[in-house]
């Protein structure tokens, strides 16, 4: 789903999977915006914003009006699908960096098996790395220990921000740097996504 395009020459990705959830994601929070305000918030160049945006217009994910680039209703049922919440968290001593970045996807605790995976595509964007939490009765690292044992009153506030139900997943992206930490989470939620059971 979250597929990249190559440059002509069969170079580097113009773009990285993530970008392409993160551009969803942010398109539905913020509302239309041209594409300059998208690249900056992306962290990408105006060229490789101007490519990730025509790969969205030809899945009919995006339209673009006068009042800039909008999701359409395709672009919003991926979106309600995946079921994603996201968001600059403060995670306590859940993660080991000054800033989080939330990601929760609905459901998809079965394709969790460490959590080592998800911290490792965080980092290779740039990321400290990233917390995996899976939701049951309780939040709990990938390993199944009790994360309200690691900071109760972070984990209280997580459950609750973001309506954690059973089988949900919240990965924290951590980072100095809040464009990093939104990266390795967005990046981590693709390489869930995709994950084969």
């Amino acid at each position: 789903m979250f597929e990249v395009e190559l440059a002509s020459r069969g170079g580097a990705p113009l773009f990285q999977p993530y970008h392409l959830l993160k551009a969803l994601w942010i398109l539905r929070e913020e509302g239309p915006m041209g594409r300059a305000e998208l690249a900056g918030l992306l962290g990408v160049g105006e060229g490789s914003a101007r490519k990730l945006l025509a790969h969205m217009e030809s899945k009919g994910w995006i339209a673009t009006a006068r009042q800039g680039i909008s999701l359409s209703g395709p672009g919003n049922s991926i979106l309600d699908k995946i079921g994603i919440k996201a968001k600059e968290v403060h995670a306590g001593n859940i993660t080991v960096a000054d800033v989080d970045f939330a990601v929760m996807l609905r459901g998809l605790a079965p394709k969790i098996k460490n959590g080592i995976e998800q911290r490792d595509e965080a980092i290779k964007v740039g990321a400290s790395g990233a917390t995996t939490l899976v939701f049951s009765e309780r939040l709990e690292f990938s390993d199944g220990f009790d994360a309200e044992k690691a900071d109760k009153k972070a984990a209280r506030v997580l459950r609750q921000d973001f309506g954690l139900r059973r089988g949900d997943v919240l990965i924290i992206g951590c980072s100095p740097d809040p464009q990093k930490a939104a990266d390795g989470a967005f990046a981590a939620a693709v390489l869930t996504l995709e994950s084969r059971d």
